[in-house]
């Protein structure tokens, strides 16, 4: 069984886009996404009725795949809202404005895995935008916009921005809020961190930023020019390929009996089981008693991936997954078979799986671990990583730390892939429902941790947790 994170454009770009939330990984996504989309026309401007094309094949193409597409937000309302942003469309605009448009629609429905992505591919756009040259963090709750990252050399990293063109720093998060899916506002404000250089130059269209923030509890203010796609591009290649970036690693801390397995992605099955293998014949020799499963940064991906971690884990069968909801529609058979060369027989519809499903049992495996397991997570824990996290604590196999993650328990998934005909906006829908295992409509909440702990507080937290035991 396989769910997808919400930002998953094409298999690696939705993880690098979505997973590490920095400037360098936007980029890259966006430099692999330049190579993998349709190629489109270099139209740069789309007439009112091609916008409103657009909007009408958007929403049909969204109620014709997804399971239950006014759960969260009622039909006649939004029908409503998106007659209003036709009647108010300008007779003409770019594809950046028409994103600026519809995007907001597609949040209300409040799915993380169905969202419409910001329409960098196009050289006659990325050519002409101007981008805010800091990578920033956004804090929850009280939205602050700190430089982790700076590409002018003008303002000292951790910074507070407290407003960029006398835009106040909540003014800002807020409206970028309106443009970042998802179920829980904490995990909103972590796509509005993983989105801000993007969705600047849509929202704002700046050349210039003058910004007030402040540091060492002092005030300042500095004007910056913004920076090109293709010098950020060059400063990318000077550090170190966010691309390369590992979707697993383990450690060991052997002073303090821990391994720690840093698992960013659910991703490349082949691989992973080669590097379970290593990584328990390391734990079984070095007789280390404790593990730490960091799934922090992770966003999902093959939930396939997580049933062979349990098989090294628990000491007991197993599943991630109880009921499921699936949407079977023309759309969906037609891009199953185009990516996945899967084809269905099943009528048009509705249709409830998995029940009653018959637990995964453990095979022979020498490498089981005996020791203390931890599984940290946060509000960026989403999609296959919080299943995982779930079946974790509900099948006791451990202790959970962090933060409540931002993937539900009860959640849509398994995205599609389409681009609307004339702008070419790429978009993505749930056409799944998934129940975790255990779960009912009534568990609307993500993964609740054993110790509620800041995320990035939670590693050491937990290493001192088993050291002081």
């Amino acid at each position: 069984m396989v769910q997808y994170s919400d930002f998953d454009r094409v298999i690696e770009a939705r993880n690098h886009f979505k997973n590490k939330a920095n400037l360098k990984s936007l980029m890259a996504g966006i430099l692999l996404f330049l190579f993998t989309v349709t190629s489109f026309g270099q139209t740069k401007s789309l007439s009112k009725e091609q916008m409103i094309q657009d909007m009408d094949v958007l929403f049909s193409t969204i109620e014709e795949v997804h399971p239950d597409m006014y759960a969260v937000y009622p039909k006649e309302q939004l029908n409503k809202d998106i007659e209003r942003v036709k009647s108010q469309l300008e007779p003409s605009g770019d594809i950046l404005y028409f994103y600026k448009q519809v995007a907001p629609l597609v949040v209300k429905l409040g799915d993380g895995h169905t969202d419409v992505y910001p329409p960098y591919y196009r050289p006659d756009i990325m050519e002409t935008v101007t981008f805010f040259p800091f990578n920033v963090k956004v804090t929850y709750p009280d939205k602050e916009i700190l430089v982790q990252e700076d590409y002018t050399q003008t303002i000292p990293i951790g910074a507070q921005i407290t407003s960029i063109n006398n835009r106040q720093k909540n003014d800002i998060v807020q409206e970028m809020m309106n443009y970042a899916s998802g179920e829980k506002d904490f995990y909103r404000v972590y796509k509005v961190e993983s989105l801000f250089v993007l969705l600047m130059p849509i929202l704002y269209r700046d050349n210039v930023f003058d910004i007030e923030y402040v540091f060492n509890q002092k005030k300042h203010s500095v004007q910056v020019n913004g920076i090109s796609f293709k010098e950020i591009s060059e400063k990318l290649s000077q550090q170190n390929n966010p691309m390369s970036r590992n979707k697993y690693t383990f450690r060991t801390l052997p002073d303090k009996n821990i391994g720690i397995i840093e698992f960013n992605q659910f991703n490349d099955m082949n691989r992973f089981k080669v590097f379970l293998d290593s990584t328990f014949h390391v734990l079984q020799k070095g007789n280390i008693e404790n593990l730490i499963i960091d799934l922090r940064k992770n966003g999902g991906g093959n939930s396939g991936l997580g049933d062979e971690l349990f098989q090294y884990v628990s000491h007991v069968p197993f599943h991630q997954f109880g009921k499921m909801i699936v949407k079977y529609s023309d759309i969906q058979k037609q891009h199953d078979k185009m990516f996945f060369n899967v084809k269905y027989t099943n009528p048009n519809g509705i249709e409830i799986q998995n029940e009653n499903p018959k637990l995964i049992e453990l095979r022979e495996n020498n490498l089981r671990y005996t020791g203390n397991v931890f599984v940290l997570i946060s509000h960026r824990t989403f999609s296959s990583a919080t299943d995982f996290a779930w079946a974790f604590q509900y099948f006791k196999m451990g202790t959970v730390v962090g933060e409540e993650t931002g993937g539900l328990v009860v959640s849509f998934g398994n995205l599609l892939r389409q681009n609307l005909p004339n702008s070419g906006i790429l978009y993505s829908i749930s056409n799944k429902k998934f129940y975790s295992y255990g779960t009912t409509d009534d568990n609307l909440h993500g993964v609740i941790p054993d110790y509620h702990i800041e995320a990035e507080k939670a590693l050491d937290f937990t290493i001192d947790l088993i050291t002081n035991k």
